[in-house]
């Protein structure tokens, strides 16, 4: 898709004609999003659709003292139909903000300065995308959509502050297929499209398919070594978004990891967790407009270093703000890699779980750090150092403290990336970076 349209200056003049609407006592907080997205869809090794979305979004919160009312609409391209409609709508803010009650707990906007990021990517075009999986799909059987092109995000108040970042990415969310239909899932995402990288992504799992169709393995419950592939452990570590790393939820007594953040219990001193900004995946503005630090160091050799808390948080508690957004989650997660090399995988894992993919992950307790799940796709047993054959699905139940701490034995030297795959309402951002690991005592249940 060729960009059409300048959104960071359709996203400037909406401010300000919104900001010289203002009453004496009003300040106004926008935040925008837009996307110009390329959609592919495949199935059965063909092409069923392309499509494209190009579409914004303006929210706006008005503040009037202690009171605050929102709402959001979409914009166009066409300044004058942006001018009636914000026009419109926010003298609809103004009479619902006049009739609301005071809200002790309304965060106060402040001016929190400017800044522009734009991190320009290479993408393959949909011709060039589709010649490229051409022969392919003549080996196997695929399914999977290609989601492309910019996403774009602004904040701006009326008290001077103005944020601008846009990001140039790409992800191909795939499954292959044997015969028996058994799967094979994998997925390539970032900002720059490598040939030779999609082809060593492609080609591993062409390889892992091969040995789909072999009778299936029945793992009895028990406790097994298991090398967690980048795919499984961005599974795990997306749990780390639900409470996990949260100040607030630790102040209410609701965040799995607070023994670690009180020093009770460490992870291993493999464990390296930060919020990595400079990977470029998310803004570092949040809905406030306030900049985190381009890197926030989580835990460092297993030890917290500190929970991600944003100012409401900081005003309810005391505790000091890093800038997190409202939900108090990672947005830009990298786990820091460590020294096995790909080629050495098998032969360290000896005997043991090849688990490429996990999912309906859950809390089982999660006040020990204790979550469920179940193994998906591609999931094998070695034994010394050699594929035997696919096993049977198995549910597993163990706790962030084994799976990061005491069990951790190995992290491979490459990690991949992976975004944010949402396109429910519009293009998601946001996303993660992970390693492989090998585990020692993972437990399965059923």
């Amino acid at each position: 898709m060729t960009t059409t349209n300048n959104w960071e200056e359709i996203f400037n003049r909406a401010c300000e004609h919104s900001f010289s609407l203002l009453r004496s006592d009003d300040v106004l907080n926008i935040n925008f999003s837009a996307e110009e997205t390329n959609f592919i869809r495949l199935n059965k090794s063909k092409v069923r659709q392309i499509s494209s979305v190009e579409q914004a979004s303006f929210e706006m919160d008005l503040l009037c003292g202690q009171k605050k009312a929102s709402l959001s609409l979409d914009l166009c391209a066409d300044e004058g139909s942006n001018t009636e409609l914000i026009t419109k709508h926010l003298e609809e803010l103004k009479r619902e903000v006049d009739s609301l009650p005071d809200d002790p707990f309304i965060t106060p906007l402040t001016n929190e300065g400017s800044s522009r990021v734009v991190n320009d990517g290479l993408l393959p075009s949909v011709d060039e995308f589709i010649d490229l999986l051409g022969g392919l799909m003549a080996q196997v059987d695929l399914a999977g959509y290609l989601t492309s092109g910019p996403s774009y995000r602004g904040s701006a108040n009326s008290l001077g502050q103005k944020h601008w970042f846009s990001s140039t990415s790409f992800f191909f969310d795939y499954s292959l297929y044997t015969a028996k239909e058994k799967a094979i899932k994998g997925s390539y995402a970032g900002s720059t499209f490598n040939r030779q990288d999609f082809d060593t992504k492609m080609n591993e799992s062409i390889a892992a398919l091969s040995k789909m169709d072999s009778e299936q393995k029945v793992i009895a419950p028990g406790k097994y070594r298991v090398y967690l592939a980048p795919s499984a452990v961005n599974e795990v570590s997306g749990m780390l978004g639900w409470n996990a790393l949260s100040g607030g939820a630790y102040k209410r007594g609701e965040c799995p990891l607070a023994e670690l953040f009180e020093g009770k219990k460490k992870l291993s001193e493999k464990c390296n967790i930060q919020e990595d900004f400079s990977l470029g995946l998310s803004p570092r503005f949040n809905d406030l407009g306030e900049v985190s630090s381009e890197k926030i160091s989580l835990v460092s050799k297993g030890k917290m270093n500190e929970l991600l808390v944003s100012r409401a948080t900081e005003k309810e508690y005391g505790l000091k703000s890093n800038q997190a957004t409202e939900r108090e989650g990672p947005r830009s997660l990298s786990i820091g890699e460590g020294e096995l090399t790909r080629e050495n995988i098998l032969k360290e894992l000896g005997t043991g779980l090849y688990i490429s993919d996990l999912h309906y992950l859950n809390w089982s307790d999660k006040q020990k750090a204790r979550l469920t799940g179940m193994t998906r796709f591609g999931c094998l047993w070695v034994e010394n150092g050699e594929v035997v054959g696919p096993i049977k699905d198995l549910r597993f139940d163990e706790t962030l403290y084994q799976i990061f701490g005491e069990g951790l034995e190995q992290v491979t030297n490459f990690s991949d990336v992976h975004m944010t795959t949402g396109t429910y309402g519009n293009r998601s951002i946001g996303g993660s970076r992970n390693p492989g690991m090998i585990i020692e005592n993972f437990s399965f249940t059923l």
